[in-house]
């Protein structure tokens, strides 16, 4: 059940019906819990166990951590008078080592379930490579992956950890925790929503408001367009790129194919770089319009990434709620960690840290490697191939040498007499931090990380528009559907342009703006298109969305 499919549609329509026709407003919340369990049971059938065990594993942890603290305070204070302070510090502290001990083996736990599911086939053919053997030996596990196991995982767990720093109270009422962990409209591909943001407003019961209504149905059509008209259009070309052999060729139609060269490789990565975003900015915009429509707000989740002027900014811009809990759980506790600090320290006390080099290396080092080692797990989050390897490494490396490299970049910027804020140089920079994206995309495509080095090297090697022109014929699409893309892609630019002038969030937003007449025109103008031009119906093959499998 897509979220584009009309079965879901029907879905989330009988469930906002059902939830606002509830006369007990306070029980409202119980809707939205049976509509998450029944989509995703309805889905994920078979797997439905593991999100259980997520579930459970994370209600119970969490509600012992908040037993084991008000034991000790309550322990503390009657032992207030006959105590030292010595006392009551040892009592504090092996009361903070049971969490410390419970959180860990329920973050092992969960992970580990994660762990084995994405990457065990993987490891282990790589390990019976490593000796001798044949991947094809190795032993296996024949599962799918659960759906959105990754995004419920880090749902949860960032909610205990939360829990475990004492910056949210436990959940009590297991039944209201399950609909944090599994509601439905983000269970796919998120976003990853804090458990202080999203929670109150689950429970709380809401009425229908027009303006929430007519927004949310905005937004979900603006999703429905970037999804079936933009993505899954140009998915074909992709599409046929693999399946004709890519760079190493193949047959087509029964002739042999020599293989694509560097101008349709750099001509497909354009293209998924457009896919991309279309896809999970598209579903994003669904999930969140559906839930503008119940009375509920999820978190932005992009903000016009391809404007950003550094690779550092892209990523703040992309998955926000996947950087944010990456910077809150494994960024901080890195980049602060005793082991951190002596690190710079070290530097800064040594001949080196006395040089206006050492000195900058002492106060971003640290940081930086924390920035890598980031990036290292998004790439290896992403899946369990060299290529995801190669991904974080690529832009793990990218930011920790701008971080190093700071002062150099300003130095240089300074001697060439550069207007930081004249538009040729914001021009210039955001063209150079999208070059820098689309050699991360080539490791998306790829088949692994040394297909994805000789893509780019073809990139860079073996451009011809001759050859090209031949090549893109065996993409799948006509002309007249190459044109569709193209102006449908100059629609979204458009306003893209607009809600980044304008610091506004969605087109709703923006035609907010404006009188009703013109609203329900550019809805009906939108609609317009996905019907003439969208990739639907019996004979279509849809794409599902990209991170579904992440």
């Amino acid at each position: 059940m897509a979220l584009t499919s009309v079965p879901f549609m029907i879905f989330a329509l009988i469930t906002g019906i059902i939830y606002f026709a509830l006369p007990k407003k306070q029980y409202r919340w119980v809707v939205l819990l049976i509509a998450s369990g029944f989509f995703y049971v309805y889905n994920s059938f078979r797997y439905s166990a593991f999100i259980l065990i997520t579930m459970i594993t994370v209600y119970l942890a969490a509600r012992r951590m908040a037993d084991i603290s008000a034991e000790t305070k309550a322990e503390v204070r009657s032992h207030k008078e006959d105590w030292s302070k010595e006392q009551r510090k040892a009592c504090k502290d092996a009361s903070a080592k049971r969490r410390r001990r419970l959180l860990a083996a329920t973050l092992l736990l969960n992970f580990g379930i994660l762990f084995m599911l994405k990457y065990f086939n993987f490891l282990s053919g790589s390990i019976a490579s490593l000796l001798g053997g044949s991947p094809d030996d190795a032993p296996q596990i024949h599962l799918l992956l659960p759906l959105g196991i990754s995004f419920y995982t880090f749902i949860a767990t960032g909610y205990l950890i939360d829990v475990y720093r004492d910056t949210v109270e436990p959940e009590k009422n297991f039944f209201r925790f399950a609909l944090f962990v599994s509601f439905f409209p983000q269970i796919i591909q998120g976003p990853i929503s804090q458990f202080g943001k999203l929670q109150h407003q689950l429970i709380e019961p809401h009425d229908p408001e027009w303006d929430n209504f007519k927004k949310g149905i905005m937004n979900i059509s603006w999703g429905v367009f970037k999804k079936i008209v933009i993505a899954d259009r140009v998915w074909i070309a992709i599409k046929a790129y693999n399946s004709n052999g890519g760079i190493h060729g193949g047959f087509i139609e029964g002739e042999e194919f020599a293989g694509y060269g560097g101008t349709a490789v750099l001509f497909i990565v354009l293209l998924y770089a457009l896919q991309l975003y279309a896809d999970f900015s598209g579903g994003i915009d669904i999930s969140r319009g559906i839930c503008q429509v119940l009375g509920i707000q999820l978190e932005a989740n992009f903000r016009q990434p391809y404007f950003s002027r550094s690779i550092s900014e892209y990523w703040r811009r992309w998955h926000i709620t996947l950087g944010a809990w990456m910077k809150n759980y494994v960024f901080y506790p890195i980049a602060m960690s005793d082991l951190s600090k002596r690190i710079s320290s070290g530097i800064a006390k040594s001949d080196f840290g006395a040089t206006p080099a050492g000195k900058h290396l002492s106060k971003v080092f640290t940081t930086a490697m924390a920035s890598f080692i980031v990036f290292m797990l998004i790439g290896i989050w992403h899946g369990a191939n060299s290529r995801y390897i190669g991904f974080g490494l690529w832009n793990g490396i990218i930011i920790m040498l701008s971080a190093m490299l700071g002062p150099v970049y300003d130095s240089t910027r300074t001697a060439l007499h550069i207007n930081e804020n004249a538009a040729w140089w914001k021009l210039f920079q955001m063209l150079r931090t999208f070059i820098i994206v689309l050699v991360g995309y080539v490791f998306d495509i790829a088949e692994n990380f040394t297909n994805a080095l000789q893509m780019l090297k073809l990139t860079l090697t073996d451009q011809s528009l001759s050859a090209f022109r031949d090549q893109v014929s065996t993409l799948g699409l006509t002309k007249q559907e190459y044109a569709a893309v193209a102006f449908c892609t100059l629609v979204l630019l458009y306003f893209s342009i607009r809600l980044e002038k304008l610091s506004l969030d969605t087109p709703a937003d923006l035609l907010e703006r404006r009188p009703g007449l013109v609203q329900w025109a550019a809805l009906f103008l939108l609609l317009l298109c996905i019907l003439i031009v969208g990739v639907y119906g019996p004979m279509s093959d849809p794409a599902d969305f990209i991170y579904m499998q992440f």
